[in-house]
């Protein structure tokens, strides 16, 4: 069982493309919170699901 959100999202950086992964639990997006998010360093990374 996952303990965290699957949801993986490329994101650009300084020093190119990193993939950062969501931090949510799994359920959020089915819970009706649709936004995923993660951080790199101190700056948050939020994106949803292309529909």
């Amino acid at each position: 069982m996952e303990i965290t959100c699957a949801a993986v999202k490329l994101t650009p950086t300084a020093t190119g493309d990193l993939s950062v992964r969501c931090t949510k639990h799994p359920d959020h997006v089915s819970a009706g919170d649709p936004v995923h998010e993660a951080r790199v360093g101190v700056f948050p990374v939020r994106w949803t699901d292309a529909r």
